[in-house]
Parts: C-alpha cells; sequence; structure tokens
C-alpha cells in the first residue's frame, strides 16, 4: 500500500529541484514496476509552469532493483542522459531524452519499496513563468505554484510571500477578492499561528481558502498558501 508520507515527502522533494507556461502536453505513461503497482497522484498539472504527470508504487523489489529495471526498460527506448543519486532515504533514478524528462525515486518499505514516477517535458527553463489569475496584492509574490487539472477537477495550490504584516495583507486580500466579484464568507484568526489568519471566499462554483501567517523563516515577512478550486 503507498503511504501517504510517501506520497507527500517524494512530491516535495522531486519538486523541490525542478525549474521555477506551458501549453498542456500529452506526456507518456510510464508502467509501474515489475512486482508492483502504481497509482496516480496527478495525470496533468503543472509546477511553476512545467506540465508534468505524478504516480506513486509499490512493489515488492528492493528500491535497487526497482531503479535497476527502469533503466533497463527506458534505455531500451532510446532515452539518454541517465543519471542516479542518492538522497537518504530515496534513491533517485533520472533520465532524459529530446523530449522528456523522467525521474523515478523510490525507498525501502515493509514489503519492499515505494516511491513516485514524475514525468515532464525537457523544457527550457528560461520559457517557464508561475502566472496565476487568483487575484492578489501587488506586494506579494509568487514562490511556488501547483496547478491541477484531472477529470475535470481544476484547482491551484499557491504560496506567496509578502514584506508586509499578516493583518495588512489579510485587508488588501478581501478588498481584491471583494472587487474581482467574490464573497468573503469568513475571515478568522488562525488557531495554530500568532497573529496569522484564515479567509474563504467563493464565487459561483469556485472556492478559495487563504492562510495568511508570519513566516517561520522569516518571521518579519508573511507567508500566504491560497487553495483555489476553480471547477
Amino acid at each position: 500500500m503507498l503511504t501517504n508520507s510517501c506520497r507527500i515527502g517524494a512530491v516535495f522533494l522531486i519538486l523541490s529541484a525542478l525549474p521555477a507556461h506551458a501549453e498542456r502536453l500529452t506526456l507518456p505513461d510510464i508502467a509501474a514496476p515489475t512486482q508492483g503497482s502504481a497509482q496516480w497522484i496527478a495525470r496533468s498539472m503543472r509546477m511553476n509552469g512545467l506540465p508534468m504527470s505524478l504516480k506513486a508504487f509499490a512493489s515488492r523489489l528492493s528500491p535497487d532493483a526497482v531503479l535497476a529495471y527502469y533503466e533497463s526498460e527506458l534505455k531500451s527506448s532510446g532515452s539518454h542522459e541517465v543519471r542516479r543519486a542518492m538522497n537518504a532515504p530515496w534513491h533517485v533514478l533520472m533520465f532524459k531524452s529530446h523530449d522528456y524528462l523522467i525521474t523515478v525515486q523510490a525507498r525501502r518499505a515493509h514489503a519492499g519499496s515505494e516511491g513516485t514516477i514524475l514525468v515532464s517535458p525537457a523544457l527550457d527553463p528560461a520559457r517557464l513563468k508561475a502566472q496565476t489569475d487568483f487575484p492578489r496584492p501587488s506586494t506579494t509574490r509568487i514562490v511556488n505554484l501547483q496547478q491541477y487539472d484531472d477529470a475535470g477537477m481544476r484547482s491551484e495550490h499557491i504560496s506567496l510571500s509578502s514584506e508586509r504584516a499578516p493583518f495588512t495583507e489579510a485587508q488588501a486580500f478581501s478588498q481584491l477578492l471583494i472587487t474581482h466579484g467574490w464573497n468573503v464568507i469568513d475571515t478568522r484568526p488562525t488557531r495554530e499561528s500568532y497573529r496569522g489568519f484564515v479567509l474563504e471566499a467563493q464565487r459561483q462554483a469556485e472556492q478559495a481558502l487563504l492562510v495568511i501567517i508570519p513566516d517561520a523563516a522569516r518571521p518579519s515577512t508573511t507567508a500566504i498558501v491560497v487553495t483555489w478550486k476553480k471547477s
């Protein structure tokens, strides 16, 4: 069984290594490893403008055996620039061809191994741009943007940063959303973070949840996380 820690940990480990809008592409579907199974995390998503697909897998093979299996399979397809890496506890295998970048991660699990398969086009990072249509004050900057488009469900997960205080940004977001036709249905202090705020907003079928808190790494700044369900 694929654990939540596998999915979450692997997603952030892979995505942290990717470059910071590209048209939707049809990406190759990489099968589960031998003696294993796989399931989709996202069939179609974008990270900072980069299209990609992401699967989680589990196998009775060891992490090294999983990577060896994919190395053999992908080499036979003509992929090149093969590279292995170790980022404990993850074993990482990367294949780059002219068209695609495939990253397989595996770590030891109780019954063998578990991990992820990420596929993205081999695009020049200079062509990519993190861009969202969600209303935001000009005082905020995008730190990370995840965009999902699976089975008609469209959503975005937006991480922002600001030099202004949480209260000031909460007011600015509230006023801006109202200007753009949103209804702010709830504004409340966060329970976990002092000086933080949670905003809930709705516009027809769209829903948004904003968490605005002091940045733990830089307390003088503000971290903002927006979960926007478009449809």
